[in-house]
């Protein structure tokens, strides 16, 4: 148990070491992170765990004169620690968004914007719908539980007061996209099947019958039969969702081990 009013100078500098991490992944992450919590909410947050989590952290083997010549370098790994887990912790709304983006090309809505406070950026009714679904879903299955184990073992799996840290981990994350953008086409991939049946279809009618004016016509039946889609497709959409939850929670924990 660490005494707080009789703590040392290395402890002090280990105690800020940790706090980087922390702030920059709280920043960051997909729940915390969100513009819509206030500033101060995510430094007392951040503080707070902190304060539970040093008395955990292995201090056994640091090494006080390290901490103190290489205090600006240990800063900096600690920062890019917690950006990157940060970062990754997104990956599941990302792929919602992207999900949402391609729904509403394919239907015709991606005119409609709306702020999407999750990521602070404006998207589309869709977008913001399927955001809304994924947020509920992430909260139900203790997503954000994980959030806080994740950063509560990042600091087990790369230890603080050391220099060494594995760059090549981040080449991995960039081949993440690839991995987002497959996932993100199978949850709309009823829809995207519905609407080029529906146009394949709108397409023979306007042979058939010149008279309809196919280009007005076959946007609310779009409309339609793709909303319908979403709907009744919604219960394999949180399905995939659970699975997607998973996944991001294995990339996090695989680049954690390359660090």
């Amino acid at each position: 148990m660490i005494n707080w009013n009789t703590m040392t100078e290395a402890q002090i500098l280990l105690f800020a070491l940790i706090l980087l991490r922390m702030i920059a992944y709280v920043f960051s992450s997909a729940v915390f992170g969100s513009p819509t919590v206030n500033t101060p909410v995510k430094v007392l947050l951040s503080i707070v765990l902190s304060i539970l989590l040093f008395p955990l952290v292995k201090v056994g083997n640091v090494d006080y004169a390290l901490i103190s010549n290489e205090i600006i370098g240990l800063a900096i790994r600690e920062m890019i620690i917690g950006l990157s887990l940060g970062f990754l912790t997104r990956l599941f709304f990302f792929v919602v968004t992207m999900t949402g983006d391609l729904v509403s090309m394919s239907v015709g809505l991606s005119a409609s914007q709306l702020y999407n406070p999750m990521l602070g950026s404006h998207g589309n009714t869709i977008d913001q719908f399927y955001s809304t679904v994924g947020t509920l879903v992430f909260l139900a299955i203790n997503g954000h539980h994980m959030l806080i184990s994740a950063i509560a073992q990042s600091y087990d799996i790369v230890p603080v007061a050391s220099l060494s840290l594995n760059l090549t981990a981040f080449a991995d994350v960039a081949l993440y996209g690839q991995t987002a953008m497959i996932m993100a086409i199978k949850m709309c991939a009823p829809v995207l099947v519905t609407i080029l049946l529906v146009n394949l279809a709108m397409g023979i009618l306007g042979r058939a019958v010149p008279q309809i004016n196919v280009l007005v016509t076959s946007m609310p039946v779009t409309i339609l039969l793709g909303m319908t889609v979403v709907f009744l497709c919604l219960p394999l959409l949180v399905l995939e969702m659970n699975g997607l939850v998973e996944i991001t929670a294995g990339k996090l924990f695989d680049v954690m081990k390359q660090l």
